[in-house]
């Protein structure tokens, strides 16, 4: 056999047994496919304080939120929060917030959306607020640990203050964001700002501020703890401007 013959078969032998060998070995497990996302999700949150002795005080807050998305680029949210308190029998906290909003992707970053909301304080002279308002979400930042997106929107409102029940409507402009820190698979840090203009009277402009931190317990359930700024720039009379609320509550998850 000739050198050239040697070489073309051994070519050959080496092809031939690579083959095998590949068929031999069993191909690698294919990965499980990834969850499909549940069309409903939400949770339940629950806070209280209580001294007694001195001071007899009683404090506690509730919350819910829950949002539906299927498949169609439609979704609809609601979420409520009430707090209640009380010093030495006497009530001195007592505001609710719930708002309902439905949206609709406009591509995989930017949701157009129409929201609903009412709240409640009687402490800070506010009887009564409905607001609709419409607006757009755009998500600037989707890949963890940081998370960002903004809104814009407008919208009407009715505000009845206290005392007198004085009533004025106004639309409004708002801008805001949230922001999202994913510290750990256990643990989060969010953020929520919004600044409101009034604009029917410019110097009636609002901020509000949502900070949080929270932290996965053990199964479904997490511990939150939280700073909650709200400012009005021109008050109910005999009112502050700025009130805020740190609380740490418990979370269920589902």
């Amino acid at each position: 056999m000739t050198s050239g013959s040697r070489f073309i078969a051994s070519v050959a032998f080496v092809l031939f047994a690579s083959q095998a060998s590949a068929q031999a070995t069993p191909p690698p497990p294919t990965a499980p496919p990834a969850p499909t996302p549940r069309p409903v999700t939400g949770s339940a949150q629950f806070s209280l304080l209580q001294t007694h002795g001195n001071t007899d005080t009683s404090i506690y807050g509730l919350g819910a939120e829950i949002k539906y998305k299927g498949s169609s680029p439609w979704a609809i949210g609601a979420k409520a929060l009430l707090n209640r308190g009380k010093v030495n029998g006497t009530e001195n906290l007592n505001n609710l917030a719930a708002a309902l909003r439905g949206s609709r992707a406009i591509d995989d970053r930017t949701d157009f959306f129409a929201e609903g909301a009412y709240a409640e304080d009687k402490y800070a002279g506010i009887d009564s607020r409905r607001a609709g308002e419409l607006g757009l979400a755009r998500k600037l930042a989707i890949t963890e640990p940081h998370l960002l997106s903004i809104e814009v929107g407008f919208g009407l409102a009715h505000e009845v203050r206290l005392p007198g029940k004085t009533k004025q409507d106004f639309g409004f402009g708002r801008g805001g964001f949230t922001y999202k820190w994913v510290i750990s698979k256990a643990a989060d840090f969010q953020n929520q700002a919004n600044y409101i203009s009034n604009l029917k009277q410019t110097n009636d402009w609002r901020f509000t501020n949502l900070a949080a931190v929270t932290a996965a317990l053990r199964g479904k359930f997490s511990l939150k703890v939280s700073h909650a700024l709200n400012h009005l720039n021109t008050p109910p009379i005999g009112k502050k401007k700025t009130d805020s609320i740190i609380s740490a509550a418990l979370i269920a998850k589902f």
